[in-house]
């Protein structure tokens, strides 16, 4: 028994030696491959789904088109997907070289994160920078909220990146304000930067934006008053308005889609932000220990940043919890905007103010026993995040219309913008064949007719539509209609469009995945014959 505890002292104590040699730079340079590793699990296993290919669809606009037509109908800014345009425009443009840029973002938001922790370090020292260092990375780099979106056409890993910059910005401006001076112009440059790239980052950028500012300004009333800094601080936050008033507009014109959409608020969806800020309730079992962790390290951030000293603590604390708040007071008393992925980039302030929170914690067992249950946890929940299976199967889709669809046959899309992703898998696969979007090539702005999903580029067929749709003459020679229908309840909750083509066809065997169904509908035997096709 003595051997084995001197073996065990000995072992623990070459680990300990060697993690004190081990440099942030270092840890930093681990902690980024380690998030790009984990990203790039998987990443071409997926086909895109219907938000990934509406990025994809976007990106392969023109220049115009993108900056003028598309805002619209999209209620996000389009300076992401001109990002993903240029992008496209050298690595090409199927799944995993789109998905790569969100990789990229990943990595880069890594070093930035952890540039703050150091920032915090000077701030508010604990004595256990590598700690801090470590927990902060592993969170940021393995949580499973940011490896999902992280390995998606979509905005939110550039949201995260725009929000750890501004956060880094605000930190750097703390310590300067600290030291007695109004802030060097870099500092300025780095939060009105990480600002700005918030605003137009997302149509929601607009919480983190304002989060950023209340920080900003808590911090100056912490502090005696320096002359020149009230200047700086007006030209950032008016040059940081003046440039996102474009977006403004954008974003404003589209407002009213949030409330004539699919999303409703419920009270009950506060629970969202349980599994958002610890682990997916679906995450394996290991994962409770990581959650009692988390669960144990936010309530003691939480509480050393609610002190009456305004402190570093304080500021991550308002920047972790002011946007859900804003995004739940604006869903129940204007319109739905609460949605746990547009929350993503809070993960940043939150795993930063965990991570002091770890690197203050005296006893050494219980910091051993933290850093354990999250590496291990994290582990796990990332590598089965990474790998999770497709959230929508139009690969499978594609492939089954291709075996079934004779060339005399028409393959409908309803609604129109389940032909982008149909089309994406279509091109991956190889497979050539037509469709019909109905009631017209996406985006079917101005078209007539219910709208019932938020966007005017979606818009249903009413009843009397669909009836004359299913009934016209040109169809006669037609074999069999293939309609391919995506979330029926919601774009037609009546059925209109199946009941009208019930009554000139005779309905085959339905084939679903999921959300996705394809329905043959096939002439009587007789005109059959008489319209051979």
């Amino acid at each position: 028994m003595n051997a084995t505890a001197s073996t065990w002292q000995s072992g623990w104590t070459n680990l300990s030696r060697s993690w004190a040699k081990v440099s942030t730079a270092q840890l930093t340079f681990a902690l980024a491959l380690i998030a790009v590793a984990v990203r790039l699990l998987g990443l071409g296993a997926r086909p895109l789904w219907l938000d990934e290919a509406y990025s994809a669809w976007f990106a392969s606009r023109g220049w115009h088109e993108l900056w003028t037509s598309v805002p619209r109908y999209e209620p996000h800014p389009p300076f992401y997907y001109s990002i993903l345009k240029l992008w496209r425009s050298v690595f090409g443009g199927d799944a995993v070289a789109l998905r790569s840029l969100s990789v990229v973002f990943a990595a880069a938001a890594i070093a930035v994160v952890l540039a703050a922790v150091r920032e915090q370090e000077g701030l508010e020292p604990s004595g256990n920078v590598r700690l801090r260092v470590w927990t902060a990375g592993i969170l940021a780099a393995c949580a499973p909220m940011l490896v999902e979106t992280g390995q998606e056409v979509r905005p939110y890993p550039l949201l995260v990146l725009a929000y750890s910059v501004g956060i880094l910005g605000l930190l750097r401006l703390m310590r300067e304000f600290r030291d007695g001076g109004p802030g060097t112009w870099r500092s300025w440059a780095i939060l009105g930067g990480g600002t700005e790239l918030s605003l137009w980052s997302h149509s929601l950028g607009i919480l983190y934006g304002f989060a950023l500012f209340a920080a900003l300004v808590a911090s100056q009333l912490s502090t005696p008053a320096i002359a020149g800094r009230l200047k700086r601080s007006a030209i950032t936050v008016g040059l940081a308005l003046l440039l996102y008033l474009p977006c403004a507009l954008m974003v404003a014109a589209r407002m009213g889609d949030w409330s004539s959409g699919w999303l409703h608020w419920q009270p009950s969806m506060l629970l969202t932000l349980l599994s958002l800020y610890t682990f997916p309730f679906e995450s394996p079992w290991i994962a409770l220990f990581g959650a009692a962790a988390m669960v144990v390290l936010a309530k003691r951030a939480i509480a050393a940043g609610l002190v009456r000293r305004w402190t570093s603590d304080s500021a991550l604390v308002l920047l972790w919890l002011l946007p859900p708040l804003l995004s739940v007071t604006i869903s129940a008393t204007l319109i739905p905007i609460f949605l746990p992925r547009t929350l993503c980039a809070t993960l940043i302030p939150a795993y930063l103010a965990m991570a002091g929170a770890a690197a203050r914690t005296q006893s050494s067992r219980e910091r051993l026993f933290v850093s354990v249950a999250l590496a291990l946890s994290l582990a796990v929940c990332a590598v089965d995040t990474a790998l999770r299976p497709p959230l929508q199967r139009w690969d499978e889709v594609s492939t089954y219309i291709a075996g079934h669809v004779h060339r005399a046959d028409q393959v409908w899309v309803y609604p129109n913008d389940s032909a982008l992703p149909l089309a994406e898998a279509e091109r991956s696969l190889g497979q050539r064949y037509g469709f019909r979007q109905l009631p017209a090539p996406y985006p079917a702005v101005g078209s007539k007719g219910p709208v019932r999903a938020g966007s005017p580029a979606v818009v249903s067929l009413t009843r009397q539509r669909a009836y004359a749709v299913a009934r016209d003459p040109a169809l006669a020679g037609v074999p069999t209609i293939w309609l391919v229908t995506r979330q029926s309840p919601i774009f037609d909750p009546d059925g209109d469009l199946p009941s009208a083509l019930g009554t000139v066809r005779t309905a085959g065997d339905q084939k679903s995945w999921d959300e996705i169904t394809v329905q043959p509908y096939r002439l009587a035997r007789a005109e059959t014959a008489t319209h051979p096709g």
